[in-house]
């Protein structure tokens, strides 16, 4: 079949960022429309994004659908992204913008390495050990820098339920690694697929599939509770823009990347996306961080800067 040329590694990298440019403003989206059930923000962006996707590229998608052993790799990588796109925005509820995105995409390159280690025999390699290390030690000291009495936005959280959203954003993270290692090995060459396969169907093929129980989802939350909407203003606009911008352009940027690096690696530069939603969580909604909390904003960056300067060899 023909295939989509991959990205240089550079090209990756900056895909990736912009990426998590997007993807760190969702919290602060979310957080306009409170009343919003979780879920339905997870499943309506997801849901109709990934039609969106699917819809767009047809032909790839019934091209990866047709290849041959491709099929229990999509499923599960549906999976994976079906259960991302629901416990992340109730983490995030739960636990604060901030915090939600640090735990979930802080630990997806750890579960990333992990899954590569144990399917792949793929022992990682000792830069991106220290990478990883140095940010997760960075968003450990975010989890410790963050106030969890009364934001600035007049926000209580429950300690009980911060408890809740963390074990939620763990269990994101492991979905999220789950759904970038199976695109990332749908698009590297095998004996099924030697030329491996576009990085573009791959993505929008994994969206569409996961799309239909998003979407299930979503009718059965409006049905049941058809009023949430109503004195809502803000939830359309919202809503639009997180398909559009986050999800729709958001994982066609994470396709160009998936196909110029290995999951492991591209998990760690998608910790660029808690640092965007720091931001975000602090100057718009109104979360309070201490100066320690800070100071893991820049360890995490400084984590992302060690894997930079690997010296690859391709």
């Amino acid at each position: 079949m023909k295939t989509t040329p991959h990205a240089s590694y550079g090209g990756g990298v900056v895909a990736l960022l912009l990426a998590c440019t997007f993807w760190g403003t969702t919290g602060m989206a979310a957080s306009f429309i409170p009343g919003i059930n979780p879920i339905a923000i997870g499943a309506s962006t997801m849901g109709i994004g990934g039609l969106i996707l699917g819809l767009t590229a047809l032909p790839g998608v019934w091209l990866t659908w047709k290849n041959i052993g491709a099929i229990p790799l999509v499923l599960l990588g549906a999976l994976g992204l079906a259960v991302y796109s629901t416990v992340f925005y109730i983490g995030m509820s739960w636990a604060g913008v901030a915090l939600g995105n640090v735990i979930a995409l802080g630990s997806a390159p750890l579960f990333a390495g992990l899954i590569e280690w144990v399917v792949d025999k793929q022992r990682p390699s000792g830069r991106w050990l220290i990478a990883t290390a140095i940010t997760v030690a960075g968003g450990t000291m975010l989890v410790s820098g963050r106030n969890f009495g009364e934001d600035g936005g007049g926000i209580v959280r429950d300690q009980n339920m911060v408890t809740l959203g963390i074990a939620l954003a763990l269990i994101a993270g492991f979905a999220y690694a789950l759904y970038t290692y199976m695109a990332n090995k749908l698009m590297k060459p095998s004996a099924d697929r030697p030329q491996g396969i576009g990085h573009r169907p791959v993505i929008s093929t994994i969206q569409l599939v996961s799309a239909v129980p998003l979407i299930v989802v979503l009718i059965a939350l409006v049905i049941a509770d058809p009023g949430q909407f109503a004195n809502q203003p803000l939830a359309i606009p919202m809503m639009a823009y997180l398909v559009l911008f986050p999800t729709a352009v958001g994982h066609l940027l994470l396709a160009v990347g998936l196909g110029a690096m290995p999951a492991s690696r591209a998990a760690v530069y998608t910790l660029f996306e808690p640092v965007v939603a720091v931001v975000m969580a602090v100057l718009v909604v109104g979360e309070v961080i201490s100066p320690i909390g800070w100071i893991g904003l820049a360890v995490v960056l400084a984590g992302l800067f060690t894997l930079t300067t690997e010296v690859r060899s391709r």
